[in-house]
């Protein structure tokens, strides 16, 4: 028998050459096949009878969260074909938050290049006022649109930003929805709005130092947001000075151990319990118990009664010099609305029929 080990080598030769080439094929035909579902996958999806939809990019989407809608949505076939064309062929190209109108009829190519562009981003704005509460947020929010349990989803997470440290955690945010107006894209979520909300009023503590100028005070940032908020709903209508007098009223009385005696702290707390009261039952002043009762317990409330402006968050960190102890608002002899202050109670007590008038007859 013949035993020829030349031969044998040509044989696994060929064998290995003829692997080697069907993996080269196989290699080519993946790649074609590959390249092929690529370039389809980037096609419209839609060719007739397309329907126009709403698409909304929100604010600080990632091009892997915006592909992955685009999927979800039916405007693209492929989310993986999406992102692989942003790292190759967009790199340079940024896509812009804001509402988009697609139909499904637009390539990938044309859609990056929409977002890019941003051509059809729509924006709205919202306005909440100083001495606004949580309540008068919720309806602006749903004038502007905004589902009740989209809302109150918002209002109910826990946020971990720097302006709220020192928040109970089982306390609401009222308090932390800064009055001005915001500017936003069509479709915002009301949770990236409060952080918005929250950015701008925090930059408001820090430019003016207040947390520093609260803790030499006593305060924690929440405690002084909270004398604050009193300070807004007592005299936020009036100039800085008188706002920084009122708050001399309650820091003095705060250190002495004197009740604040806030009929605000009281309506607040009244409004909670009936929406639709009276304003002229007086009773709640009776009925209140503490600690939100402010002419029997000693303290600030609980929670902010309001949402602070600028000019009381700065009026609580910086209370005017000094000794009050007494203030109401009323109407001097040419009918303006001012403050007046006094150190004792009978002086109080001649202020109030002088100068109160009706507003000492509302809760």
């Amino acid at each position: 028998m013949e035993n020829n080990p030349t031969k044998k080598k040509g044989k696994a030769g060929k064998v290995i050459l003829s692997v080697f080439i069907a993996l080269i094929l196989l290699a080519v035909i993946a790649i074609g096949g590959a390249f092929l579902w690529y370039k389809h996958s980037l096609t419209a999806v839609c060719e007739e009878n397309c329907k126009e939809q709403s698409f909304v990019v929100a604010e600080a989407s990632s091009g892997n969260q915006i592909a992955d809608n685009l999927e979800k949505s039916g405007l693209i076939r492929s989310a993986l074909a999406f992102k692989i064309y942003l790292k190759l062929e967009a790199k340079n190209q940024t896509l812009m938050p804001g509402e988009y109108d697609f139909t499904g009829a637009e390539d990938v190519e044309k859609i990056v290049k929409s977002l890019n562009e941003g051509v059809v981003a729509k924006t709205f704005r919202i306005t909440f006022l100083p001495g606004g509460t949580l309540t008068a947020a919720r309806e602006r929010l749903q004038k502007a649109g905004y589902k009740d349990e989209e809302i109150t989803a918002a209002f109910n997470k826990t946020y971990d930003h720097p302006l709220l440290a020192g928040k109970p955690a089982d306390v609401s945010l009222e308090g932390y929805i800064y009055g001005d107006t915001y500017e936003f894209y069509v479709g915002e979520t009301v949770e990236n709005i409060l952080k918005k909300i929250f950015d701008h009023m925090y930059e408001t503590v820090k430019s003016n130092g207040l947390e520093a100028k609260y803790k030499a005070s006593g305060w924690t940032l929440y405690q002084g947001i909270t004398l604050a908020s009193v300070v807004q709903s007592e005299a936020g209508i009036m100039p800085l000075q008188d706002q920084k007098q009122v708050s001399q009223v309650f820091t003095l009385r705060l250190k002495r151990g004197i009740v604040l005696g806030s009929d605000a702290i009281i309506a607040y707390r009244a409004d909670q319990i009936n929406p639709n009261r009276s304003k002229s039952d007086m009773s709640y002043l009776n009925t209140i118990p503490c600690p939100w009762n402010s002419r029997k317990c000693a303290g600030l409330p609980p929670t902010p009664i309001s949402n602070p402006g600028k000019n009381a968050l700065i009026a609580a960190a910086e209370p005017a010099e000094g000794d009050y102890l007494y203030f109401i608002s009323g109407y001097d002899a040419d009918g303006n609305l001012k403050m007046f202050y006094a150190h004792t109670e009978a002086e109080h007590n001649a202020n109030i029929r002088n100068y109160c008038g009706d507003l000492c007859k509302s809760l």
